[in-house]
């Protein structure tokens, strides 16, 4: 290298490292105004010039999924009318695909199938709710009584270890703070926070709190979902197929091979697995009605939302009908009449609903839909809550390519690679 080449390689690093600090300094003085997704739009211009290659689409793909990260994390509240109104889209695109024809267009498809739905949401709203509500609030009502039997119970409890002298058993500490509690202080406490309570529930649900009025969030729900639902199931077809136009022709085979897939166990999982949800949340509340178990309603709507994984629906259901049993006054009959009911629903189940409904399993063991729910939900919301399925369908067949390779390399077949490096 001569002098007057390193002379310019040095004045050019110079340079660039003038042009670096000029350009942090910017940065720095713009940082009240920066978020992830302008400096996405700064990278995205400034790779501009190596568009084609694979590191582009590599940076940029990368880039892309971090702001949408940050976006769910931030602006979750915001967004989740879009996602649901996605969901929904998805969810009853087979059924307006059955009611569409050739004399009936697909929009007009799309309405016959709003009618209906429009009549059980106000079946939902108007009776539904208000029966769920007095429910709960009937329950509430009667926490004196319960607490007070379980104080009683715990007396007597103390009482007789006490008489028996258990060894290494300080029944003092064990049972006697539950003597201190006063049934009426605690539904004062109930009742003083049962309204801030109830404000905290909503808004969880509906991911409002951070800077919007709940009032704009719930007419995104009932106003914008609606109508973003309907214009995704008319155009639902042409966004698939303009999806499918943008992966690149060399790997499109095995990438539309990989979306079928992905389609086929995640449709399969939502609508097979909502629907029995709802099946069995109703005859969950219908049996325990015909049989006069208290809170009937109740216990079929905890059944029905929770039974969107299998088997939890049957677990969290049970303790407050065991809760209620026990305090009943006819405990030997109530608990006679929560067994017989989850006898029948589940073996109705596991004989017809199941094997009707669902179909063969997807593969996703509950516990795997209990972490994803769990996960998800924590970090974004609702959001996560809605995001969680397709994400632990996705996860798991990914997981299914990578130990189809491994099982198919020569580290697995313990097999010596004898071919020569070009």
């Amino acid at each position: 290298m001569t002098e007057s080449d390193r002379s310019s390689l040095i004045g050019r690093g110079l340079y660039a490292v003038g042009v670096g600090l000029v350009a942090a300094f910017f940065l720095v003085t713009l940082r009240d105004i920066l978020n992830p997704f302008l400096l996405f739009l700064a990278l995205a211009l400034l790779l501009s010039p190596f568009a084609g290659t694979r590191g582009h689409l590599l940076s940029l793909a990368t880039a892309g999924l971090l702001t949408l990260i940050w976006a769910l994390s931030t602006t979750g509240f915001l967004l989740a009318p879009f996602f649901l109104s996605l969901v929904f889209a998805y969810i009853f695109h087979p059924v307006v695909e059955k009611i569409q024809g050739p004399r009936i267009p697909r929009t007009a498809a799309i309405g016959l199938l709003t009618v209906p739905m429009l009549g059980l949401l106000a079946l939902a709203l108007f009776v539904g709710i208000p029966a769920l509500s007095t429910q709960v609030a009937h329950f509430i009502e009667r926490i004196p009584a319960l607490v007070q039997s379980t104080v009683s119970w715990a007396e007597a409890a103390r009482v007789d270890l006490l008489r028996r002298d258990v060894p290494y058993v300080d029944e003092d500490v064990l049972l006697g703070s539950l003597s201190d509690i006063q049934p009426a202080e605690v539904i004062d406490y109930i009742q003083a926070r049962q309204a801030d309570l109830a404000q905290r529930v909503w808004a969880g649900i509906l991911g409002a709190g951070r800077g919007i009025s709940t009032v704009l969030t719930i007419l995104g729900y009932l106003v914008l979902t609606p109508i973003l639902s309907f214009y995704l199931l008319r155009d639902y077809d042409a966004l698939v197929a303009r999806m499918a136009s943008l992966v690149p022709r060399t790997h499109a085979a095995g990438i539309l091979s990989f979306a079928r897939e992905y389609d086929r166990l995640l449709s399969r999982y939502l609508r097979g697995q909502l629907l029995a949800a709802a099946v069995v949340g109703v005859l969950t509340g219908i049996g325990f009605w015909i049989v006069g178990f208290p809170y009937a309603l109740l216990l079929g709507v905890v059944a029905g939302v929770f039974n969107v994984v299998p088997y939890l629906g049957l677990l969290v259901s049970l303790i407050p009908a065991l809760v209620i049993a026990l305090f009943s006054g006819a405990i030997l009959l109530s608990l006679a009449k929560i067994a017989g009911v989850f006898a029948v629903i589940q073996l109705l189940d596991g004989a017809v609903i199941g094997p009707r409904i669902v179909g063969e399993s997807v593969g996703l063991h509950p516990v795997w839909v209990i972490l994803a729910l769990t996960v998800f939900g924590f970090f974004w919301g609702f959001v996560g809550l809605l995001l969680a399925i397709p994400l632990a369908v996705l996860v798991k067949l990914l997981l299914n390519v990578a130990i189809d390779r491994y099982q198919r390399s020569t580290l697995f077949r313990g097999e010596v690679d004898t071919t020569e490096s070009p």
